[in-house]
């Protein structure tokens, strides 16, 4: 996506229903589509979205609900540098699969 998606927004905006459909169907069929075809390449906001969908439609969040307080709480720190430290101790804390 940020290879070929120099554009304002790439996260923001939605992509084409009708491509991010043909491409989720392509990764239910073969697992890896070629994402250089031009229809992707033409639509990259289609890769995005497929990309958020995904995440929205894990049973159990990307940053998981048990810790999802102590991410509030690391977020809110003003000083970027202690910020950044308490994010990372909390990233360590996810579950491996999420990790990863």
């Amino acid at each position: 996506v940020e290879q070929h998606g120099v554009v304002d927004g790439i996260y923001r905006l939605s992509g084409v229903s009708s491509n991010i459909q043909r491409l989720r169907q392509e990764f239910e069929a073969q697992r890896s589509p070629d994402l250089s075809r031009d229809v992707y390449l033409q639509d990259v906001h289609c890769v995005s979205s497929l990309c958020k969908a995904y995440c929205r439609e894990l049973p159990n969040p990307l940053l998981t609900y048990q810790l999802y307080d102590k991410f509030a709480d690391a977020v809110a720190i003003q000083m970027e540098e202690a910020r950044l430290v308490k994010i990372k101790e909390v990233l360590k804390e996810l579950p491996e699969p999420h990790y990863r």
